[in-house]
């Protein structure tokens, strides 16, 4: 049976399945953990993993109080900022097809699938289609459409539920942030405490936040006049444009709440004097916003950078 963990992260549903097949020791080769970022996939995947090997190990030397720190040696864990190549996956191969050294099972566990390289996802193929009896494999994205389709077609997919705001705001209360900033902050992560952590930690996260909204503020007063001045911006943040665009749909979402008058709805309530103070029609909030969901899109699939922001920007002036 897994652990428990933080009864605030945890997915009683998921936990419930992974918990059932550990009983009936009826584990699949290949999991697939997806969800957004901070509602505890990772810290789930560990557990299982740590569930896997340590079930019936009673050895009080043995590596399975270490699994925690990812040391014991039969959990191979590939968890790094930067995207996954083929060489990660290949290395990974290999200690994948040495015999487990403690436990009767190897477990996988990579972070982000996501962000592997098409390359490195099509090198890991063959594991999932014919691993070893002995080979559990636990993968995890945020995104699972980015991953190839015989690579989630392998997988027994398990979805993570967002964190209400309620929750994320109780935590945030209880870890003594203030009722304001944790009003705010519950809504600015949009189901993720790992960012609800973020704008507690980092005064320079709002403060980037802010600036952003000013651009918008600027950009729908501007209209068509001076929307291509604001390329800059966009080019001086290429390294966070989809943290940037998420921010940006949020903005327009809230401007259309405000629209059909649900101000329970919106998410940047420090801003409502503005959002309110904004001239921008119903309709024309909901076809930037779709624009936003495109450039995502277009960027993912390696769309000249500058081009794709241009073409955002002509729809926010108007154009």
């Amino acid at each position: 049976m897994l652990r428990e963990f933080s009864t605030f992260l945890e997915d009683k549903n998921i936990k419930g399945q992974l918990d059932l097949a550990l009983k009936n020791k009826e584990l699949s080769h290949s999991y697939l953990f997806v969800g957004s970022e901070g509602v505890g996939k990772f810290t789930q995947a560990k557990n299982f993993a740590q569930a896997i090997l340590c079930a019936s190990n009673d050895n009080p030397k043995s590596f399975c109080n270490l699994a925690d720190e990812f040391s014991h040696p039969d959990l191979l864990v590939i968890k790094k900022e930067e995207p996954i190549k083929k060489a990660d996956i290949e290395d990974l191969i290999e200690k994948a097809a040495r015999l487990p050294f403690e436990a009767g099972k190897k477990v996988i566990l990579i972070n982000d699938f996501d962000r592997a390289t098409p390359e490195a996802q099509n090198a890991f193929l063959k594991t999932l289609e014919e691993p070893p009896v002995y080979l559990i494999i636990i993968l995890l994205a945020t995104n699972k459409m980015k991953l190839l389709s015989t690579i989630r077609s392998r997988c027994r997919i398990l979805r993570f539920s967002d964190l209400s705001q309620e929750k994320i705001y109780d935590y945030l209360i209880k870890s003594g942030v203030s009722e304001n900033n944790a009003d705010l902050f519950s809504r600015l992560s949009c189901g993720s405490i790992n960012l609800a952590n973020s704008y507690v930690n980092d005064s320079e996260l709002l403060k980037k936040h802010y600036e952003l909204i000013d651009v918008l503020d600027s950009l729908i007063r501007d209209r068509g006049y001076y929307i291509f001045s604001y390329l800059d911006y966009f080019r001086e943040n290429k390294e966070n444009i989809e943290e940037i665009l998420r921010a940006m749909a949020i903005w327009f979402r809230d401007l259309a709440f405000i629209k059909l008058n649900k101000k329970d709805k919106v998410i940047n309530i420090d801003k409502l004097k503005l959002l309110e103070l904004e001239n921008l029609a119903l309709d024309r909030c909901l076809s930037i916003y779709g624009e936003i969901l495109l450039t995502k899109e277009r960027l993912r699939k390696n769309i000249n950078f500058d081009l794709a922001v241009q073409a955002l920007l002509m729809r926010i002036g108007g154009m």
